[in-house]
């Protein structure tokens, strides 16, 4: 039995299919080819408005001062919270009221000289430090095994955390006259930082960093780091770590690296308490 030959005859629809598929093609070519016109940047869906590149913050001298403002208000909020915990003795908190009278001068005195360069002053918490760093700090001592060693070990890493940040700070200042003030209130911080080192690891043994006597470190590991009143032989700027809270399921404690100010913890001008 011979197959029949295919017909050779279209209908009005084969006709309108392989016309449009023809269309089709030929546009499909026509866009890849290597005359086509048009835009080439990226394209865009819906009605969207076109993205407005965000203003470049200018870092002077009111901006530096400013951002030392927000610290040290930022310190006066954590001792504001360390002392609702209910934890501290009677002579501790007579240390701690000492500090918070040199925060509240310190303050006091940036607000005097952002006034005399012009400036608005910032008399409130870094925001960054404080959404960033202050808050998930304390919610870390939820269930704390220990409240006073974190509310110990807090205090001295914000005040290490002051002294190096007016450090950092010091370089950056155009002022000559600015960079001595802003030293002296740093050399407080420092001393801050120190009283607290010999509360935590005690003395003698808190006094000095025995790495600089050429001594060996202590043998025993300790899960938070050791604290001295004389931790080196020149200021630093590095990262301070902050250890704090109860071990979790895997003993691991909350741990959170503390940092001088930078671009996104600067206070600029046009930010507002």
């Amino acid at each position: 039995m011979t197959a029949a030959a295919p017909s050779a005859s279209f209908d009005r629809r084969t006709l309108l299919h392989a016309g449009g598929l023809t269309l089709s093609l030929g546009a499909i070519i026509a866009a890849c080819g290597e005359d086509r016109a048009g835009g080439t940047e990226p394209g865009r869906v819906g009605n969207a408005p076109e993205v407005e590149p965000l203003p470049e913050g200018e870092v002077d001298d009111i901006v530096l001062l400013r951002t030392a403002q927000s610290l040290e208000h930022t310190a006066l909020d954590a001792y504001t919270a360390a002392r609702g915990l209910d934890v501290l003795s009677a002579a501790q908190d007579t240390i701690v009221q000492r500090f918070v009278d040199d925060h509240t001068g310190h303050s006091v005195a940036l607000g005097g000289f952002i006034t005399e360069a012009g400036g608005e002053e910032f008399a409130c918490a870094n925001p960054w430090v404080a959404r960033r760093v202050i808050t998930p700090i304390f919610d870390a001592l939820e269930g704390s095994d220990d409240k006073l060693r974190d509310v110990l070990n807090i205090a001295h890493g914000l005040e290490s955390l002051a002294a190096a940040s007016y450090q950092a700070l010091v370089g950056s200042l155009v002022e000559p006259d600015l960079r001595m003030k802003i030293m002296q209130i740093g050399a407080d911080e420092s001393r801050h930082a120190a009283t607290l080192a010999m509360a935590i690891t005690g003395t003698p043994a808190g006094y000095i960093n025995p790495l600089l006597l050429a001594d060996p470190a202590p043998a025993e590991e300790s899960e938070f780091p050791v604290v001295y009143a004389v931790p080196s032989k020149f200021g630093t700027v590095s990262a301070i770590e902050l250890v704090v809270g109860d071990a979790n399921d895997e003993g691991q404690r909350f741990a959170i690296n503390l940092q001088t100010p930078a671009a996104n913890t600067f206070v600029y001008s046009e930010l507002s308490c």
